[in-house]
């Protein structure tokens, strides 16, 4: 009867591919201008606090996508454009 010993194996490296988050100051590829975000993943690319995300969507100051009564996405392309017109210009210099 042969006896099996045990190996030690090398861990297997799992890479887990996240969505990257879009920055808002870098140009977005075409591909990229589809994807909808969640309020975290927009409020990172914006450099805002989730909290201020909810409070723009409150406010109707944001456009969002409603897939359901929970569930809300947001296009960051129509983001910064909604947010673009409150953008205040300093005359005079």
């Amino acid at each position: 009867m042969k006896r099996r010993t045990l190996t030690t194996q090398e861990p297997v490296k799992k890479t887990h591919k996240a969505p990257s988050i879009p920055n808002a100051l870098l140009p977005l590829s075409a591909t990229a201008d589809l994807a909808l975000l969640k309020r975290p993943q927009l409020a990172k690319a914006i450099n805002v606090s989730p909290r201020t995300v909810d409070n723009l969507q409150r406010r109707k100051v944001i456009p969002l996508v409603r897939i359901s009564p929970r569930c809300v996405r947001f296009h960051l392309p129509s983001v910064l454009a909604a947010l673009r017109k409150f953008e205040v210009r300093e005359a005079g210099r």
